[in-house]
């Protein structure tokens, strides 16, 4: 189930990609990408394209996600995963919006969703955003844009400012949240200055249903 996003609530086969470009502070996935706290032979699986096309096609959904880690480190294996699948499924592809995605593989995506990262991620500003990316991914015509807010106060600034220098829309706004309680009070927080910048409100139905 998709717990977040554009398509929070529809049935869906998630496949995780492991590495990442960012080391963002929150990231409640670092299994990914953090190996001075985990070792990669035991938190990651190596899987051939076909193997992974088969899984996606056992699974009986009609919606792919295919994230991360950043999806787009992987960009040759996305593309064969792609000829396979995408037949059967539509697919979406989360991404934090600092790689370019191929010509063969930008047209072939149903849904990006692209979640640049603000200052609260930790992140140096030059690694976090990189302005070719995000063109690349809003002139595909099919993106969404998510953000990550931890402080409303601080963050809904920063936000308005990014949409407006890079022409991003649509936009989501999700809490930073990690317990059910969390994620209702930073839904609370959000839900009329979303309302007022004319932005979509994310839950995270994932975590309040007990589940990562």
């Amino acid at each position: 189930m998709q717990g977040e996003g554009p398509l929070c609530g529809q049935r869906c086969a998630f496949v995780r990609l492991s590495r990442c470009n960012l080391a963002c502070t929150w990231c409640d996935t670092p299994e990914t990408w953090d190996w001075r706290r985990y070792d990669p032979a035991a938190v990651t699986v190596r899987a051939g394209v076909g193997e992974v096309a088969d899984w996606v096609g056992g699974v009986g959904v009609d919606l792919l996600v295919l994230t991360g880690g950043e999806p787009l480190l992987q960009q040759p294996g996305l593309g064969a995963l792609l000829d396979q699948v995408s037949a059967q499924v539509r697919v979406q592809v989360e991404t934090n919006g600092t790689r370019v995605p191929e010509p063969g593989l930008a047209d072939r995506v149903d849904l990006w969703v692209v979640s640049p990262k603000l200052a609260n991620s930790g992140m140096p500003i030059e690694r976090r955003l990189v302005p070719a990316a995000l063109e690349a991914l809003r002139a595909t015509g099919r993106a969404a844009f998510k953000f990550v807010v931890s402080d409303p106060a601080v963050d809904v600034a920063e936000i308005a400012a990014l949409v407006g220098r890079y022409g991003l829309g649509p936009v989501w706004v999700m809490p930073e949240a990690t317990t059910p309680s969390a994620v209702v009070e930073g839904t609370a927080a959000l839900l009329e200055t979303a309302a007022e910048h004319g932005w979509n409100l994310s839950t995270r139905l994932h975590v309040l249903a007990g589940a990562r």
